[in-house]
């Protein structure tokens, strides 16, 4: 019998995200990612553009700390990022 193995990885999960992108060099939020698991690199959650989640399945490169995934409609990749701000003791994903 073959027993599963676990990769670690440096992301919370379950954790919610922002999906940015930039018009004309403003930062805009595009949608919201939920992450519920990643399991082998496999990234289950859910993506919200406009009030309803939406499942998706992707996948997480540790090295790179580049995420994949796709939904029903889309296919999205791109760079996870932390930004932590300790006097107000809140930590920004996105």
């Amino acid at each position: 019998m073959q027993t599963a193995q676990q990769t670690m990885v440096s992301i919370p999960f379950p954790s919610v995200w922002d999906i940015h992108a930039a018009i004309a060099g403003k930062p805009i939020v595009w949608g919201v990612l939920n992450i519920n698991s990643i399991t082998d690199n496999r990234v289950i959650g859910t993506v919200n553009f406009r009030g309803t989640p939406i499942p998706i399945n992707g996948s997480w490169d540790e090295n790179t700390k580049q995420i994949r995934f796709d939904s029903p409609y889309a296919t999205f990749s791109g760079n996870l990022a932390i930004f932590d701000e300790p006097q107000i003791r809140i930590r920004h994903l996105f």
